[in-house]
Parts: C-alpha cells; sequence; structure tokens
C-alpha cells in the first residue's frame, strides 16, 4: 500500500506538471483573451477604477507558472485517491490484471472528481464572477467533489462485499444492478442538495466553451496519464521482483 501511494502521488506530480504543460500552450491564452474582454467590459462602466489594471498584469505575469504548479499538485493530490481506489477495486476483482485496475479507477476517478462536478459546476475563466462569492463557489466545488468520491469509493466497498460473500452469479448480477441503481440515486441526490453558481457569465459563448473544452481534456489527461503511469510502474515492479525470484540466467557454455 505504501508503495502504490507513493508511485500514485509521484506519477500523479508528473502528469500535472505535463498537464501544465498543455495548459500553457493552449489554455492560458484562452484565459488572457477572456481577462481582456473582462476589463473592457469594465471600462465601460463608471465605478470601474482605473489603478487596477498592473494588478491584472502582474498576475498575467506569473500566470503560466502558477498554472504548471497548479495542475502539479493537483495530480498529486488526485494521486492520492487514486491509490485509495486502486486498493478498493484491486480487492473486489484480484483475478483482474494491473492494467485493467488502473483503467478502470483512472475512469472512475475522471467522472467522480471531474466529469460529474462540471456538470454541476462548469467551469468559468478566471476574473468571471462575483469576487464575493469566490470562496463560497470554490468550497462548494470541493466539497461536491469530495463527496461525489466518497460514494464511488463505498459503491467499490459493497461490490467487494458481494463479490467475497456471494457464491451464485444470478445473485451478483442482481447485486451489481443493486449497485448502480444506488449509486444513481445517490448521485441525483448529491446533485439536487448542493446550490448551484448563480453568478452570471459574461463571456462570449464561444470563449467559455473553448476554456471549458480545454479544461475538461487537461483532466482526461491527468487521468489517463496517471492510471497509465501507475499501471506501468507496478507491472515494471512485478517483472522486476520476478527476475530476483528466478535469479539471472546462466551464461552461455556454462553446462558444457
Amino acid at each position: 500500500m505504501k508503495r502504490l501511494l507513493v508511485t500514485s502521488v509521484v506519477i500523479g506530480l508528473i502528469a500535472g506538471l505535463l498537464v501544465g504543460g498543455f495548459h500553457n500552450l493552449f489554455t492560458v491564452p484562452v484565459m488572457e483573451r477572456s481577462i481582456a474582454l473582462e476589463e473592457e467590459r469594465s471600462a465601460t462602466q463608471p465605478a470601474a477604477p482605473a489603478a487596477e489594471s498592473p494588478s491584472t498584469e502582474v498576475s498575467l505575469g506569473v500566470q503560466r507558472l502558477g498554472m504548471t504548479l497548479g495542475t502539479g499538485i493537483y495530480g498529486a493530490i488526485i494521486g492520492l485517491f487514486f491509490s485509495v481506489g486502486f486498493v478498493l477495486l484491486h480487492r473486489a476483482a484480484p483475478s483482474w490484471p494491473v492494467i485493467w485496475v488502473a483503467l478502470a479507477v483512472g475512469a472512475l476517478g475522471f467522472w467522480s472528481m471531474s466529469l460529474f462536478p462540471f456538470i454541476k459546476y462548469p467551469l468559468n475563466p478566471p476574473g468571471v464572477g462575483d469576487g464575493a462569492t469566490l470562496v463560497a463557489r470554490q468550497l462548494g466545488q470541493t466539497l461536491f467533489m469530495l463527496v461525489s468520491a466518497l460514494a464511488v469509493g463505498l459503491a467499490l466497498d459493497v461490490l467487494r462485499r458481494i463479490n467475497e460473500n456471494v457464491p451464485v452469479v444470478s445473485t451478483r448480477l442482481a447485486g451489481y444492478a443493486t449497485i448502480l441503481a444506488a449509486y444513481a440515486g445517490i448521485a441525483l441526490a448529491i446533485v439536487f442538495s448542493f446550490p448551484g453558481n448563480p453568478d452570471p457569465v459574461p463571456v462570449p459563448i464561444d470563449l467559455l466553451e473553448l476554456f471549458r473544452t480545454l479544461t475538461m481534456v487537461g483532466h482526461y489527461l491527468t487521468w489517463i496519464l496517471l492510471a497509465v503511469g501507475v499501471a506501468l510502474a507496478l507491472i515494471w515492479h512485478e517483472r522486476s521482483q520476478a527476475e530476483q525470484v528466478r535469479g539471472p540466467a546462466p551464461a552461455a557454455g556454462v553446462l558444457q
């Protein structure tokens, strides 16, 4: 478990840094365009102070570095969640190959911690929305993500219990269907129990859709890089251990 945890966090960090490079190339220019439009819109309002422009320029100057560091930290955090999900699914399906378990956990993680929260709280470019509600909105999104991940974790634990304690195949299938139905009900309850984002989004729809698409591509890349990286690391470790058990192969001609 400790090796898996460290491996997942390190590979998650590397995946996040790589995705940070992707965002620097494609997403940051879109964010800069959005900020420029927001500045133009604010300039048309009499109450908009002109002294705020320099601070915006400073934030753009460190935007690319901040993007890379932020995605790296995020990748390390989801690596932690990935390791927990890997253990839960491996216990529920111990006969699955490592690559299957890793890809399945990556898919579940992408759904529960990226796509599902995005459906409830679509991501907006920086500077969009009421600054007074920023902390509340971020806390709501984070809590939604954690509750969503917990629901998937509980489903995997129930799946393990069914596989360990129910020998009849037909009864197992009924249990699987029950898990899916229960999760669907919990997901709906989560969606309707969390408040939405009431702030307006004064961004052109094409620019907003492009930003959201690139952001979700970044999430997808993080999860797939994490899943494949952890699987390859575990396979390499298993093969290394097997070679150590077998010992080095005899040199040619030794037995002649």
